[in-house]
């Protein structure tokens, strides 16, 4: 069955990404999108490779997205051709919320790379400076993504934010 998530940038709109649904519970709702072939390489060449996360030449074949009611993130595991898992991208965001048959979120600008290493990476926080001093968020959307950052942060480190996932 598929879903529509309305993915809100602030200051950017929204996009809207139709998605397969593999799993949901009163937790949490699992996706699984396989990535065009056509789209793989400008994709990866475009987002992953510029930005380090992935190296030159690695393609993904597919993202499993991880989409919370009550938590202040979502999770996409980002996954090889061949299946082998390449890594999470975490977006601190809104919890999401379901208006009639659809789903919404809003992008709170930080974001985690987390490696198969386990040793992440801070992204974007200066988009998340920059929307603060524009007045894209507001305080309590500011306060409450610099504490998820923080914790998310330390969840990786000692291990809780792996069983989170499974």
């Amino acid at each position: 069955m598929d879903i529509v998530i309305n993915f809100s940038r602030p200051g950017k709109g929204i996009t809207r990404y139709v998605e397969r649904l593999v799993d949901s519970d009163p937790v949490r709702m699992k996706t699984l999108n396989h990535v065009p072939i056509e789209f793989r390489q400008k994709w990866c060449e475009e987002i992953w490779w510029q930005n380090g996360c992935l190296p030159h030449g690695i393609l993904i074949g597919s993202v499993m997205k991880y989409l919370y009611y009550k938590e202040w993130l979502s999770v996409m595991q980002l996954l090889a051709i061949d299946g082998d898992h390449l890594g999470y991208y975490v977006d601190i965001d809104t919890p999401m919320l379901k208006i009639d048959r659809e789903y919404y979120l809003t992008d709170l600008f930080l974001d985690l790379w987390i490696p198969p290493d386990g040793k992440f990476t801070e992204l974007d926080r200066d988009e998340f400076e920059q929307g603060v001093r524009m007045g894209l968020l507001a305080p309590y959307q500011i306060k409450k993504a610099s504490q998820v950052f923080e914790n998310l942060k330390l969840s990786v480190t000692n291990g809780e934010f792996f069983r989170m996932i499974y």
